[in-house]
């Protein structure tokens, strides 16, 4: 006997709790063949595809399931959570402000109201809906998580800090409100409080991995880089096997000179976990960092061997330490099987672009970063080695794309007025930043070599000095993109047609490097900027009054580890209270000096706000 409507809608719904998405989906389109316009086939249907991972078939259901019954509560938040997560988050509100109409008093449609509120940047009315959330959900930490959210994402957060503590007030005990504190207080640069807030959450119950590497960063940022070092490690006895965690601890290691080999306890992780794939790619990352290229040779052996996923990332590797031993050949035909297996992964094809240039082959190389660029035009890293190639090959096109006598800028940074002169402002932000100097050694992978480097955002701290320099930073760089031609199919000039004002620029990054004598920066580029920079708080005598380019900053020179060869097309000498600008692809170190002195400066990364 055929199976009535009703009980085909209950095997539907059975199969759906059950977690049988296929059969539901089966089931429901039976079901619509000879009824198209049943409410609640439609509805199953579109929750069975998007678990399915069918976009296009969820987006469908859902539509004519809404055409249906416009009012149907679970139809529209789940709707409307669809429509947030790719990537429409006004449509996603229209139909969940539609939802608290029709039933205000349920909570969770305010709460999934106020999240794509929050991803669309309505940042007012996502306040609006989580102070409804608070009234009506207080028992539930997700409430005032997210009305903190909103309070942080408007950069309030101190009313931040304020909300979560009203939520432990009501929910002592609660451990996710505890890490959340321990964020926001570190965010706040309460750097002591924070770690006290952190070891809180984990006595309470968090559990993440996450939390130990923040802790550990709140020690540092403290002044603690032994502590911080030991936070982590105690994180690892937890969690093993966390490859971020891992990499966190080398590095506090290494940048606090404690003894031992800093990736001995990644090494043996990996070694254990020998199918975890991140675990081999971190360790192997570090070892490349530290130069010590004949235990990159073993542990990729040993992952190689090993039952872990041959990633990308991993046959990269491989690949290019073949290439560093002589094997060209065997490299170049790595290369060319890893692109075609994994023909849309990009970090690959810069590679092998980098391994072709330092074979000899810029031809090549130039046709690669030439597709990878069409797809990824602003790839700081594919513009600075399609430069090196260009540059290489004699084509013309090198000076269009990375001009070095209009596309560095060097000016005065105005100090803030409460300050009668540039060397009192600098000498007092000098002081400042130097207590931030808690590392005994450079990081272990950035470009700073004989030095020291902040950590975290510089821009931050709440400190009256940095908050001005940071505001005077903003005049004087929308001032020179103002400056900017006209150029729409220029990879630099191009993006200031998104910047207008000094609030429409984003700071991406911002740091302090202290070199002692000897030091330098390794000739670099800035990945995630747009606009990078130096700006010189405190120069050694030597430098002040040169004898030659010691200390000064250079441009144009590929690191020498690519084997180019390729001299500076320009250096500048550093001055005190100077600000230097130029295109975050353009390559750039420092000169290394001979000093009693430390040379101290400020960087950081500008992006288009918007």
């Amino acid at each position: 006997m055929p199976k009535t409507p009703v009980q085909n809608i209950d095997l539907a719904k059975l199969a759906l709790q059950q977690k049988r998405f296929s059969e539901c989906e089966q089931i429901c389109t039976s079901i619509l063949e000879t009824d198209p316009r049943e409410p609640n086939a439609l509805f199953m249907l579109g929750l069975s595809a998007s678990q399915l991972g069918d976009l296009a078939g969820t987006a469908s259901a859902f539509a004519a399931a809404l055409r249906v019954t416009p009012d149907r509560l679970d139809l529209l938040t789940a709707y409307g959570a669809f429509l947030r997560e790719t990537g429409k988050p006004q449509e996603s509100i229209a139909l969940l402000e539609h939802a608290v109409r029709l039933r205000p008093e349920i909570a969770s449609s305010w709460q999934s109201l106020a999240f794509s509120q929050l991803k669309s940047g309505s940042l007012a009315d996502a306040r609006k809906s989580t102070q409804v959330l608070l009234t009506l959900a207080p028992e539930q930490e997700s409430s005032w998580e997210l009305a903190a959210a909103a309070l942080q994402r408007d950069e309030n957060t101190d009313a931040a800090i304020e909300i979560i503590e009203q939520g432990l007030a009501q929910l002592p005990n609660s451990p996710l409100l505890q890490y959340s504190l321990a964020q926001l207080k570190r965010e706040n640069c309460e750097f002591r409080v924070a770690a006290v807030c952190y070891r809180r959450a984990e006595e309470l119950g968090y559990r993440g991995a996450d939390l130990y590497r923040n802790e550990a960063e709140s020690l540092l940022e403290d002044g603690e880089p032994k502590k911080a070092v030991s936070a982590a490690r105690r994180g690892l006895k937890r969690f093993p096997t966390d490859a971020q965690l891992h990499r966190t601890a080398a590095r506090l290691h290494f940048e606090s000179e404690s003894q031992g080999d800093p990736v001995a306890n990644l090494l043996d992780a990996a070694e254990k976990e020998s199918t975890s794939s991140a675990l081999w790619e971190t360790a192997i990352d570090l070892l490349e960092h530290l130069r010590r290229f004949e235990d990159v040779s073993v542990t990729l052996q040993k992952a190689f061997s090993s039952q872990c996923p041959k990633t990308p990332k991993l046959l990269s590797l491989r690949a290019i330490n073949l290439a560093r031993q002589g094997f060209k050949d065997a490299m170049i035909r790595d290369f060319e099987t890893l692109l075609v297996q994994y023909p849309t992964e990009l970090s690959p094809k810069l590679d092998f672009a980098i391994q072709l240039m330092s074979a000899g082959d810029p031809e090549r190389a130039e046709r690669i970063l030439s597709s990878l660029l069409s797809i990824d035009p602003t790839n700081q890293l594919a513009l600075a080695h399609w430069g090196s190639a260009l540059r290489v090959l004699g084509d013309d096109r090198e000076h269009w794309l990375t001009d070095y006598s209009k596309m560095i800028f060097s000016l005065e940074v105005p100090v803030p007025k409460e300050f009668s002169d540039t060397e009192t402002y600098f000498a007092q932000l000098q002081t400042w930043l130097e207590r931030l100097h808690h590392a005994r050694s450079h990081p272990i992978d950035q470009s700073v070599v004989g030095g020291t480097q902040t950590n975290g955002h510089l821009f931050r701290f709440k400190d009256k000095i940095v908050k001005g320099l940071e505001q005077q930073i903003k005049v004087a760089v929308a001032d020179v993109i103002r400056g900017f031609p006209q150029e729409e199919g220029h990879p630099f000039w191009r993006r200031h047609k998104r910047v207008a004002m000094a609030d429409q620029l984003l700071f991406s990054g911002a740091w302090s490097v202290r070199l002692r004598s000897q030091g330098f920066h390794s000739n670099h580029v800035h990945p995630m900027g747009w606009i990078s920079s130096a700006l010189y708080v405190a120069l050694p005598e030597e430098i002040r009054k040169p004898k030659d380019e010691s200390g000064y900053i250079q441009f144009g020179a590929p690191d020498a580890e690519f084997g180019l060869s390729l001299s500076a097309r320009r250096t500048i000498r550093p001055e005190v209270g100077k600000l230097v600008l130029f295109p975050s692809y353009m390559w750039h170190g420092t000169i290394p000096f001979s000093s009693s002195q430390h040379r101290l400066s400020v960087a950081f990364d500008i992006v288009p706000k918007n």
